[in-house]
Order: structure tokens, then C-alpha cells, then sequence
């Protein structure tokens, strides 16, 4: 009985030492705290934020599929002081996206109040491409047999433009026809030709006094959207070709095609800050 009660006397010792036992602060800067712990304990975080009826503010980031929802989005949410859009593009590798901060830091401060803030409740847009944008720049100075370059200008033929100087889409296809027909002769010579373009001379393998000839037009332009549902622009294209062994191989050649995609953007952008009456800066966020 006597061991007992010393045990039981030991045991609420260690309990009442343990208790006056508490971290003990040893620096603090803003609202960062360091403590150094007794061995074996540790420091845990607890949210109890998740057990409210409401969080405690907005945070969480979304992904719009088009501008209209985009702005909808942003006029939703803005805060006249902190939203803030980042524009981040690349023209040359047709890359764009914007995205939208809605608890930004401020610029100085409002009514004596700071103005940094978490930055941790965002909308995000990528303007998707047309079609028609995407095969053409996706072929751009691509190699074509003679074949697949009749075939692509037949299945693109509604894209071409009527521009002064350049070939019609009948003009186009007649050579497309011309391609075709002459697939399996041997290319012989060609003559440039003062107006633009080149004529190509061919000939049966089996027959050399038989010649065809077939015109090659040096430019072509198209009118395509840039973005999907958007305005058409009409882009120049240089037709190009090469000889070895008798063969010909083609490709074109977009002309400044990233400026075109540049003048699109700067459309888009003065959509997005008509409508929104937000700061729209050129970055990454």
C-alpha cells in the first residue's frame, strides 16, 4: 500500500512538472514567431476554418473557355483597388493568356489602410485559336509532295482571300487540278515569269517531245479568324518549291503572320479593359 502511494506521488510530480513546462519564445518578427520546444515535443497547425458555416474570405482559382465569360467572371468578383490582369503573350510562338488577380496588392494605401493582400483568388483565359488559324500555321513551311499540296489547297480553298495581285480561289484550285493531273510526270525546267510566279514545264517519262506546262503563282493570300469566333485577317503566303532528281517538293511560307496575332491580342485586350474598367498590365503574374 505504502509502494503504491509513492508511486502515485512520483507520477502527479512528473504531471504537475510537466505542466509548468511551455515553449519558450526566443524571437519574433511581424507576425513569424519562433519558440524552442521541450525534446519530444512538436508544433501542430490547426484550421478550424473548415468547420464554419462560411470561409473566412475568397480564395481559389478558376479557368474561363471564352471572353465574354471572362469578363463576366471579373465583374462578378472585382475589387476596385486590388483586381489587377496580367496579359503574358509571345507572338512569335503564338502563345496567350491572361490572368486575372482579384485580391492583387494595391498601389500605396487607401484611408491609411495597407494594400498588400494574399493574391490567392484568380480567373485564368487562354483565347482559344480558330481552325482555320491552327492549320494553316501548323503547315507553315511544311513539306508537301505534289499530291498533298493539291489536296491542301482543295480542302483549304475557302480560306483564300480576293486581294489585288493575288490568285483567286478558282485561279487556285485550276492549279490544284493542274498539280494532280501532272503528278507522275518529270519535272524539266522552269521560266519565272515578270508578273509573278513561275512556269513549270514537264514531261512524260516515256515520251520526252510530250510537254505540259503548269503554272506555279509565287503569293497566295487567305483570310482566316486568329481567334475561334473572331474577326478575319488576311495573311500572305509565299508558295516555294525545290527540285532533286526530277521531283518537286512545295511548302509556303506565312508572312508575318505574328504580327497579325499581335494586332488580334491588342483587339482582345481593349475588349477586356472596355468591359471591365480593370488595370490590364503586360506580364506574368
Amino acid at each position: 500500500m505504502e509502494n503504491t502511494e509513492i508511486k502515485n506521488s512520483e507520477t502527479q510530480a512528473i504531471v504537475d512538472l510537466a505542466s509548468k513546462i511551455q515553449p519558450i519564445e526566443i524571437a519574433s518578427r511581424y507576425n513569424t514567431r519562433r519558440v524552442a520546444l521541450p525534446p519530444g515535443w512538436k508544433l501542430e497547425d490547426r484550421d478550424d476554418e473548415k468547420l464554419m458555416s462560411i470561409p473566412a474570405r475568397k480564395k481559389g482559382s478558376v479557368t474561363m473557355h471564352d471572353a465574354d465569360s471572362f469578363i463576366a467572371y471579373i465583374n462578378r468578383h472585382k475589387d476596385q483597388t486590388f483586381t489587377t490582369i496580367y496579359c503574358n503573350s509571345d507572338y512569335i510562338t503564338s502563345s496567350i493568356d491572361f490572368n486575372c488577380i482579384f485580391n492583387d496588392h494595391g498601389g500605396g494605401k487607401v484611408d491609411e489602410n495597407e494594400t498588400q493582400n494574399w493574391k490567392d483568388l484568380t480567373a485564368k483565359y487562354t483565347p482559344p485559336f480558330s481552325e482555320e488559324w491552327k492549320r494553316w500555321n501548323n503547315h507553315n513551311k511544311k513539306s508537301f509532295t505534289q499530291m498533298e499540296m493539291a489536296m491542301f489547297i482543295e480542302e483549304n480553298l475557302n480560306d483564300i482571300a480576293s486581294a489585288e495581285g493575288m490568285p483567286t480561289g478558282a485561279e487556285l484550285l485550276e492549279m490544284a487540278v493542274s498539280f494532280e493531273a501532272n503528278q507522275d510526270m518529270r519535272f524539266k525546267s522552269a521560266i519565272r515569269l515578270q508578273s509573278g510566279g513561275v512556269n513549270m514545264n514537264f514531261v512524260q517519262d516515256d515520251d520526252g517531245q510530250t510537254l505540259v506546262k503548269m503554272k506555279l503563282f509565287e503569293k497566295i493570300a487567305i483570310g482566316i479568324p486568329v481567334f475561334r469566333s473572331g474577326d478575319a485577317y488576311q495573311i500572305t503566303a509565299r508558295l516555294r518549291y525545290r527540285v532533286r532528281e526530277g521531283l518537286l517538293t512545295f511548302w509556303y511560307e506565312l508572312i508575318r503572320s505574328d504580327k497579325v496575332l499581335e494586332h488580334a491580342n491588342k483587339e482582345l485586350i481593349k475588349k477586356i479593359e472596355l468591359e471591365t474598367a480593370v488595370p490590364l498590365f503586360m506580364g506574368i503574374a
